[in-house]
């Protein structure tokens, strides 16, 4: 079976992002199971029309990633419809509703199209968004054509997933979609240790780990960490090409606390044994899904600590920090090492839910039928 998936990104050194993680890690599996797995996705500065990775055959196409012209973004969509003209597939997967979404659907037809559904964005989320980052300040008109757009790709997909419960809801809301056609396939996590493996630092140690972008509200972190000298704090990760400078700016006002480690991107080795040791991890996002980063924490017993609560998870593995009392909630955390039982609540339910093999077997089974 010939899969195509369509996203925004591959998981490259430019741009580390969840969708990216997402399907290099699902189309690894997929490659090693037989299946002939190739990726469109924007081209990243600096990166070839074509390139390989795991396994996997990455076609790019153009995105002017530094501009809002209407008329530059309709001549990178053309060079799409060029290559998806051509390309062969039985079944295509948009992670998240795109408008290469329609135009793949509309002009092939010949195969299978499916919607995962990762982060749909509704009115009020660019609203939160844009008060951190002008990047996401968009007229109510362009919202309304994308709600327009999405909701028609979701709507002539043949299958809707969804990585997150609470999306279901948010579907009916924003696209008007039957929530009987939405099937939860949540996301996987690559690598779950044995339980007698993970060996918590003796001391607090707490983390970030996100990209180090203005939604992610990173320097909330680094005030922490100059608020509890006695507790060390490890932040890993890179902000996206757009933010660079900013980043630079932000971190230069904390690089010197001696209880700050500033990782950047890490290899996975370095970041699993990271987590290991970690007893809680900070998630100060202004808006998130359900990310990927709060998943690999729990699979390594850490609790969490953040300003948002997708599907339940962090009041059931942490402290919602609702009202961003991050202060409070990290107290509340190491007081009567309430973190560890969290933490192994939390490693018990990642496992029940979101083992790799579990998930590609779940989707596997949902690509037969579909085809």
């Amino acid at each position: 079976m010939r899969i195509i998936f369509i996203v925004s990104e591959t998981f490259t050194e430019k741009r580390h992002g969840g969708f990216g993680w997402l399907v290099r890690t699902v189309g690894r599996e997929l490659v090693r199971r037989g299946f002939d797995v190739k990726v469109l996705a924007w081209r990243d500065p600096g990166y070839s029309d074509r390139y390989s990775v795991d396994g996997i055959e990455v076609v790019t196409y153009s995105y002017s990633f530094d501009t809002k012209s209407v008329f530059r973004h309709l001549r990178d969509y053309y060079y799409f419809t060029k290559i998806i003209r051509k390309i062969e597939a039985d079944v295509f997967i948009s992670i998240e509703a795109m408008i290469e979404t329609l135009i793949t659907e509309i002009l092939r037809d010949d195969a299978k199209h499916i919607v995962w559904a990762q982060d749909p964005f509704d009115w009020s989320d660019y609203q939160l968004l844009s008060s951190v980052d002008p990047y996401y300040k968009i007229s109510k008109t362009r919202f309304f054509m994308n709600k327009i757009v999405f909701g028609l790709a979701y709507k002539k997909a043949d299958l809707i997933l969804t990585q997150a419960r609470y999306y279901i809801d948010k579907l009916k809301k924003l696209y008007n979609i039957d929530p009987d056609r939405v099937i939860y396939l949540p996301n996987p996590v690559d690598y779950i240790p044995d339980e007698d493996e993970i060996r918590k630092n003796d001391e607090p140690l707490v983390c970030y780990l996100a990209r180090m972008d203005p939604q992610k509200r990173y320097w909330i972190f680094f005030e922490l960490a100059k608020k509890f000298p006695e507790i060390k704090f490890v932040a890993i990760g890179k902000p996206n090409i757009l933010y660079e400078e900013r980043y630079r700016e932000i971190v230069s006002k904390y690089i010197n606390l001696q209880n700050l480690e500033i990782k950047g991107f890490v290899s996975e080795e370095e970041k699993r044994k990271i987590l290991d040791k970690c007893w809680i991890m900070i998630l100060p996002s202004i808006r998130e899904g359900l990310p990927i980063a709060m998943l690999e924490a729990l699979a390594h017993k850490c609790a969490i600590l953040s300003s948002v609560n997708p599907d339940g998870l962090t009041e059931r593995f942490g402290y919602w920090a609702e009202k961003d009392d991050f202060s409070e909630g990290l107290r509340w955390l190491l007081k009567n090492s309430r973190w560890r039982v969290l933490g192994e609540e939390g490693y018990k339910y990642v496992k029940a839910n979101h083992n790799i093999e579990k998930i590609i077997s779940e989707l596997i089974h949902i690509l037969k039928r579909s085809s």
